[in-house]
Protein backbone atom coordinates (compact mmCIF):
# COMPACT_ATOMS: atom_id res chain seq x y z
CA UNK A 1 0.00 0.00 0.00
CA UNK A 2 1.56 3.33 -1.08
CA UNK A 3 0.73 6.44 1.47
CA UNK A 4 1.33 9.95 0.34
CA UNK A 5 0.86 13.21 2.03
CA UNK A 6 -0.91 16.20 0.31
CA UNK A 7 -1.72 19.75 1.76
CA UNK A 8 -5.50 20.58 0.90
CA UNK A 9 -5.03 24.26 2.93
CA UNK A 10 -3.44 26.15 5.68
CA UNK A 11 -5.36 24.90 7.94
CA UNK A 12 -5.59 20.87 7.32
CA UNK A 13 -3.41 17.66 6.30
CA UNK A 14 -3.79 14.50 5.90
CA UNK A 15 -1.97 11.39 4.38
CA UNK A 16 -4.13 9.81 1.36
CA UNK A 17 -3.45 5.77 0.72
CA UNK A 18 -4.57 4.58 -2.38
CA UNK A 19 -5.09 0.90 -3.87
CA UNK A 20 -4.04 -0.15 -6.54
CA UNK A 21 -7.98 -1.71 -7.89
CA UNK A 22 -8.67 -1.00 -10.98
CA UNK A 23 -12.37 -0.86 -12.39
CA UNK A 24 -13.25 -4.46 -13.92
CA UNK A 25 -16.85 -3.90 -14.96
CA UNK A 26 -16.74 -4.24 -19.39
CA UNK A 27 -20.53 -4.19 -19.78
CA UNK A 28 -20.03 -1.59 -22.39
CA UNK A 29 -22.70 0.54 -20.99
CA UNK A 30 -20.00 2.75 -19.84
CA UNK A 31 -17.17 3.06 -22.40
CA UNK A 32 -14.85 4.85 -20.44
CA UNK A 33 -15.69 3.42 -16.90
CA UNK A 34 -14.37 -0.08 -18.37
CA UNK A 35 -11.47 1.32 -19.70
CA UNK A 36 -9.79 2.02 -16.73
CA UNK A 37 -9.72 6.02 -17.23
CA UNK A 38 -9.43 8.25 -14.11
CA UNK A 39 -12.58 8.93 -12.90
CA UNK A 40 -13.91 12.88 -12.64
CA UNK A 41 -14.34 12.62 -9.04
CA UNK A 42 -12.74 10.29 -6.48
CA UNK A 43 -14.67 8.91 -3.73
CA UNK A 44 -12.82 8.56 -0.10
CA UNK A 45 -13.81 7.15 2.96
CA UNK A 46 -12.02 9.45 6.02
CA UNK A 47 -10.47 6.99 8.79
CA UNK A 48 -7.50 7.67 11.38
CA UNK A 49 -4.45 6.25 11.57
CA UNK A 50 -2.16 4.61 14.53
CA UNK A 51 -1.12 8.00 15.71
CA UNK A 52 -4.63 9.64 15.26
CA UNK A 53 -4.18 11.70 12.10
CA UNK A 54 -6.94 12.04 9.23
CA UNK A 55 -6.41 9.75 6.36
CA UNK A 56 -9.01 9.18 3.27
CA UNK A 57 -8.61 5.92 1.90
CA UNK A 58 -10.19 5.94 -1.60
CA UNK A 59 -13.19 3.64 -2.31
CA UNK A 60 -14.65 4.58 -5.54
CA UNK A 61 -15.11 6.97 -8.51
CA UNK A 62 -17.41 8.90 -10.56
CA UNK A 63 -17.48 8.92 -14.14
CA UNK A 64 -19.41 11.59 -16.62
CA UNK A 65 -21.60 9.78 -19.36
CA UNK A 66 -23.39 11.16 -21.80
CA UNK A 67 -26.97 9.17 -22.64
CA UNK A 68 -28.95 7.93 -25.99
CA UNK A 69 -30.92 11.00 -25.72
CA UNK A 70 -27.85 13.43 -24.81
CA UNK A 71 -28.48 13.41 -21.16
CA UNK A 72 -25.96 14.04 -18.40
CA UNK A 73 -25.82 11.61 -15.89
CA UNK A 74 -22.77 9.56 -13.69
CA UNK A 75 -21.53 6.31 -12.98
CA UNK A 76 -20.71 6.09 -9.64
CA UNK A 77 -18.68 3.07 -8.53
CA UNK A 78 -17.68 2.22 -4.69
CA UNK A 79 -16.23 -1.21 -4.87
CA UNK A 80 -18.58 -3.21 -6.00
CA UNK A 81 -21.53 -1.30 -5.90
CA UNK A 82 -22.67 0.61 -9.36
CA UNK A 83 -24.93 3.04 -9.31
CA UNK A 84 -26.31 5.45 -11.76
CA UNK A 85 -26.37 9.44 -10.29
CA UNK A 86 -29.16 11.75 -12.57
CA UNK A 87 -29.57 15.46 -11.91
CA UNK A 88 -32.46 16.57 -9.90
CA UNK A 89 -34.26 18.35 -12.72
CA UNK A 90 -38.17 18.50 -14.05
Amino acid sequence: MKESSVKIDDHENFEEVTGDEKPTDTSGQNAQFGSGNKPDFRVVQADRDKNGNVIYLSVGGMWKNVSKNGNDFYTLKIGNLKLLVFPNNK
